[in-house]
């Protein structure tokens, strides 16, 4: 029996087990090559060159490398940079040459002329046909807007206006925002000189004038305004103040919205005298020629599909008359026969200077 080292409980020295070869102190070593001693008696231990991991227990010697993972992330890391670093070269060799042929091409092929008034219009077209091409290209345009717009008008003939006449697309297509009031004529009048007016131009035709707007309603007023700048010489009165002035007398009624015995009641108001003549040809040219301006009112169907107001300015050297309507810039644009005038109508109106004599039949 012995005691331990501090003194306690006596330490009692164990037998080695039975069978065991293993002598004392001889812990952790490694038996000979061969045999195996264990508690199930002595087996034959296979021949090989590994080490045991501990007594007993026989284990396959392998190799170990803790940092062969590490090393190959490391490696397929520096692999991805070097293919993400040879891709942005190829990228930024890629956006080099395109550049180069860009530069290269635009330098080889000259910017594409433009003509100067309108790129819309191809170039080599006069300056004038070009803004004739534009004014038309504008007023399409516009049409097309009207067209989109359509239900902000409350007066469908305006719609209609815009259709059949060209030059009235501006008007109409301002209309909804525009305000109803009148504006001067501001333009230059000279006696003996019949201006060209039509019932929409923005100065008057956004005045109500017989239930509607003057530019669908206002053909009296307007031939009676051109009729009074040529005889007078003054521009003080348009189409907007005649209106108003047959307004007051409560004559705007019938089918043109004028009736003929404003024209013979009321025009020593303005400086003007009227007579009347029965409508033909002869009457027409002979009443002309004496220097007077004649209102006619022409029957719906004649020269348009209404009942309207026009002037007859002038007898041209071929007999024929020329016409301003100022519902229509086709009407206005051409000659007409005496005898197709005439016979749109039953009465002339003969308007002269208030000075100036005049005779009926």
């Amino acid at each position: 029996m012995t005691y331990n080292d501090h003194g306690g409980r006596p330490r009692q020295e164990l037998a080695p087990r039975s069978g065991s070869s293993r002598p004392q102190g001889s812990r952790g070593r490694v038996p000979a090559q061969g045999t195996y001693h264990g508690p199930r008696g002595t087996r034959q231990r296979p021949s090989s060159s590994r080490r045991s991991s501990g007594p007993g227990y026989p284990l396959r010697s392998r190799s170990i490398n803790f940092q062969s993972g590490r090393a190959r992330r490391l490696s397929a890391n520096r692999r991805l940079l070097i293919l993400a670093a040879l891709a942005l070269v190829l990228l930024v060799l890629l956006i080099v040459g395109i550049s180069s042929c860009v530069r290269g091409c635009s330098a080889e092929q000259p910017a594409a002329e433009v003509n100067p008034v309108d790129e819309r219009v191809a170039v080599g077209v006069s300056e004038d046909l070009t803004k004739q091409f534009s004014t038309e290209l504008d007023r399409g345009e516009k049409l097309a807007d009207i067209a989109a717009h359509a239900d902000e008008y409350e007066n469908q003939g305006l719609l209609e206006l815009a259709l059949t006449q060209p030059a009235a697309i501006d008007f109409v297509a301002a209309y909804p925002e525009a305000e109803k009031s009148a504006q001067p004529y501001g333009e230059s009048v000279s006696k003996g000189t019949v201006p060209q007016l039509y019932c929409w131009d923005s100065r008057w035709g956004n005045v109500d004038y017989a239930g509607g707007p003057l530019a669908l309603t206002g053909s009296g007023p307007a031939s009676l305004s051109m009729a009074y700048m040529a005889l007078t010489g003054n521009g003080d009165r348009t189409p907007a103040d005649f209106a108003q002035s047959i307004t007051d007398a409560d004559m705007a009624s019938g089918d043109s919205l004028m009736s003929g015995t404003f024209l013979s009641d009321s025009l020593g108001d303005f400086g003007l005298s009227c007579s009347t003549y029965t409508s033909n040809a002869d009457n027409l040219t002979q009443v002309l020629d004496t220097g007077t301006y004649l209102l006619i009112e022409v029957q719906a169907g004649m020269l348009t599909d209404e009942t309207h107001w026009v002037i007859v300015v002038s007898e041209n050297s071929d007999g024929s008359v020329q016409v301003y309507d100022p519902t229509s810039t086709e009407v206005s644009s051409r000659s007409w026969d005496p005898a197709t005038i005439a016979g749109a109508s039953d009465t002339l109106y003969a308007l002269t200077a208030a000075d100036s004599d005049s005779s009926s039949e």
